[in-house]
């Protein structure tokens, strides 16, 4: 039964005797330390020179009566190198002195090495997202956001304000109807979240950033929690929101009549979702941005941006735009398919 153990638990058993401090050692311990019975050696002669300190803690142990619990590498004969568990407690003699120290080792080799692998996977995944992403969050399935010292730090909100949904009071007033209506849209259909804004940083400054999430679902296709990223998008020559020095005014005419052409738009369908003028619409047309006050300009936008138009910037200087459909925007039956 003992040998069953030992080969499936990858396991052995010792004994010391504290009169003469000679050691017993099972078939099991043997085998993971790569000694043989008619060798002289015990395991503790294995210790790695690193890990002496902990040999000279279990030697020590007789004289504190206290149990060892320990991790260490040993060195077998053939140069390899295990890691080992130790468990052991001292037995007191009939007279009340130590008489031996009884104790187990496992081999925690794979537990180790897999946890290496962890440890390496976890560096390099937060060296990339220390150099990417300026913020990660975390939400729970309802949307209650859990605590986030990282956006605090760059907006400056308190941890109540953002764990109680406030984090929109940082968005630019002129961005907060297209990123709360991205999280709604996500939260009621359990669909993966993105919205460019600009951001109140800590400083006051405006940044344009990306933010996206994705839900991670219960066997039951319910959401467990959400996880997302802020992207900075700001000194970002990708940035798929407004390139770097470009304002709202700033949007070509054409563009607009191209957006308006992927939606299957009229003039009064845009100017009517923008709750602006037809005359507003048709000036953007014609004139650009600058014909019209900011304020008119980002409604146009907005209008655009939440039927599933993206404004990218493929290189500086240029514009572009993306078209991606959405549940507003998605052709009703009997309707002409949008223009491309």
């Amino acid at each position: 039964m003992l040998r069953l153990i030992e080969d499936q638990a990858q396991i052995g058993v010792w004994s010391i005797d504290l009169h003469d401090l000679s050691m017993t050692m099972s078939d099991g311990l043997l085998r993971i330390a790569g000694l043989t019975r008619t060798g002289t050696t015990n395991v503790l002669d294995l210790v790695h020179p690193a890990d002496c300190g902990i040999r000279e803690e279990i030697l020590a142990a007789p004289s504190s009566g206290l149990s060892i619990q320990r991790e260490l590498r040993i060195v077998r004969p053939d140069r390899t190198v295990r890691w080992i568990e130790i468990k052991a407690d001292v037995v007191l003699g009939s007279n009340g002195v130590p008489a031996r120290m009884d104790g187990i080792v496992i081999d925690i080799t794979s537990r180790r090495e897999a946890a290496q692998v962890i440890d390496r996977s976890r560096a390099r995944y937060q060296g990339l997202i220390q150099a990417i992403v300026a913020v990660v969050w975390i939400a729970n399935g309802d949307g209650t956001h859990w605590s986030c010292p990282a956006w605090c730090e760059l907006t400056g909100q308190s941890e109540v304000e953002w764990r109680r949904g406030g984090w929109i009071n940082a968005v630019h007033p002129e961005d907060q109807p297209r990123a709360m209506h991205a999280w709604t849209q996500a939260i009621e259909r359990c669909d993966t979240y993105e919205a460019n804004y600009r951001l109140r940083c800590a400083d006051g400054t405006y940044r344009w950033v990306s933010s996206r999430a994705v839900p991670l679902l219960n066997p039951d296709r319910t959401v467990s929690e959400w996880i997302g990223l802020i992207l900075d998008l700001t000194s970002s020559a990708a940035a798929m929101a407004q390139p770097a020095g470009a304002r709202l005014d700033d949007l070509p005419g054409s563009l607009v009549r191209g957006a308006r052409a992927l939606l299957n738009w009229s003039i009064p369908e845009l100017a009517a979702a923008a709750r602006v003028s037809d005359s507003s619409v048709k000036r953007l047309e014609e004139s650009g941005g600058g014909a019209l006050r900011p304020r008119t300009c980002a409604a146009i936008r907005t209008a655009l941006e939440i039927a599933g138009i993206t404004f990218t910037a493929p290189s500086p200087g240029e514009l572009g735009l993306v078209y991606r459909p959405t549940a507003e925007s998605e052709p009703r039956a009997g309707d002409p398919s949008p223009a491309g």
